[in-house]
């Protein structure tokens, strides 16, 4: 049977040898996001020849698996597959693989024939923007964000600063200020929320990826962190600020695109969750299309 076993810090580099072969165009596919949700995910993992096979099994849901990770080949594919389909055989649990990209579903559907339901899962499709938008916010479409930054920088003296080892913590208060606005331990999406950006947080020199902070009148008062999904797209992973300050929101945006992301042709924001308000707001920074994911359930 698959020989699984918990994801830890030391296991960046296997994950980025298979994730790399990969070339992921969705935001989940990567080892920091990996890590930092590991623990409310409850990831195992495993590897099968030339692929890495990753399972969910969260505490208030059902198991799940992802996609194979790795260089694809047919053959490849079929012994991945069905090692996972065996292990979940084994703890008799219903075969379900979520948050498939689009351009691997013809492979699921000539192992499985005419035994699985696809299904499009919306709330979680990816954001993709260009770059070179989010920097310049250029347009009719872009007036409001445009006004929202224009009064920032006319009405606060401000700072960008990139993010190194010693302004963690200006990183984890303004985290923690944000939760405690929103009463995040009576929240479980955010709760859960908090102690994932903890983990980044804390695991920043492992992890190794690009950060920033915004100081506002002399104070720390947003953060954001990414790195490079793949060749051509960088995913952020965490954006929080002082909700305050007019216009902080699409300043750390604004900069943090313009000052380490220019030479970057798109930028993944992530999902909505289905969250009318964060829906309303990622659609709002017009995105150039969404990246869509699907649920495969196995008759």
């Amino acid at each position: 049977m698959l020989q699984l076993r918990e994801v830890n810090i030391d296991d960046k580099q296997t994950f980025d040898k298979y994730i790399t072969k990969h070339n992921p165009q969705i935001s989940e596919l990567n080892f920091t996001n990996i890590f930092m949700w590991r623990n409310s995910y409850k990831f195992r993992f495993g590897e099968v020849g030339e692929m890495l096979c990753l399972i969910s099994v969260p505490d208030n849901d059902e198991p799940f698996a992802f996609e194979p990770i790795g260089a694809y080949t047919k053959e490849a594919f079929i012994q991945a597959i069905d090692e996972i389909a065996n292990y979940f055989k084994e703890k008799n649990w219903k075969l379900v693989f979520k948050r498939v990209e689009e351009d691997k579903l013809d492979y699921f559907k000539e192992y499985f024939k005419n035994g699985i339901d696809i299904t499009d899962d919306r709330n979680n499709s990816d954001y993709l923007y260009l770059s070179e938008d989010l920097i310049n916010l250029k347009g009719k479409k872009y007036h409001k964000k445009k006004n929202h930054l224009n009064s920032f920088t006319k009405n606060y003296e401000f700072e960008y600063v990139k993010l190194t080892d010693d302004l963690i913590d200006e990183c984890i208060r303004i985290n923690e200020e944000w939760c405690k606005k929103r009463s995040c331990e009576q929240h479980r999406n955010l709760y859960c929320e908090r102690l994932a950006n903890l983990e980044a947080l804390t695991n920043f020199k492992k992890l190794k990826y690009e950060g920033a902070l915004i100081k506002v009148n002399g104070k720390y008062e947003a953060f954001t962190v990414g790195e490079l999904l793949n060749s051509d797209t960088a995913v952020i992973h965490i954006e929080k600020a002082n909700d305050d300050i007019r216009g902080l929101y699409n300043a750390i945006n604004q900069q943090f695109c313009e000052n380490t992301w220019k030479n970057t042709v798109y930028i993944n924001r992530e999902q909505d969750l289905g969250i009318e308000g964060l829906r309303k707001a990622k659609l709002s920074y017009n995105p150039v299309m969404l990246v869509n994911k699907y649920t495969i359930t196995c008759k």
